[in-house]
């Protein structure tokens, strides 16, 4: 048996296994306030380029991620609605989150550093001017 041959496909199933878990972090982070998807998406992308080029190429022609994916990956940053949008919910989420659950806690501490992360994060990408692709992705973050 050869074990460099081995070694490689259990290094590309896995880069294969944290893509997918990257794609479906990302995909419930379209509506779980503490699960950010930019994060996920550029992770899936690095793991797909790594471990199949076929499923990267899904993943940026996919109808709903494809635009976004496409932007980051060619470096071109997010739109400047992208990012109020992304800022906005963020902040109306994990404010409720901050305001009616952990205000009071020790938890509110994680709750508030998360949020500054998730902001500055979300901010120092580059605002792209370029038009999104019929609007997939518009509300979507």
């Amino acid at each position: 048996m050869n074990t460099k041959r081995t070694r490689q496909e259990i290094k590309r199933k896995g880069y294969m296994c944290v893509g997918w878990t990257c794609v479906i972090l990302g995909s419930i982070g379209i509506t779980v306030p503490l699960l950010p998807t930019v994060p996920f998406i550029l992770l899936a992308l690095y793991c797909f380029g790594c471990g199949s080029p076929k499923f990267q190429l899904w993943l940026l022609e996919h109808p709903r991620l494809g635009p976004i994916a496409t932007r980051l990956k060619n470096n071109d940053g997010l739109t400047r609605r992208e990012k109020i949008q992304s800022l906005v919910l963020i902040w109306l989420s994990m404010g409720s989150v901050f305001y009616f659950i952990a205000y009071g806690s020790h938890w509110q501490y994680a709750i508030a550093a998360l949020l500054l992360f998730e902001t500055w994060f979300i901010l120092r990408f580059k605002t792209s001017e370029k038009k999104r692709h019929n609007g997939a992705f518009s509300f979507y973050i």
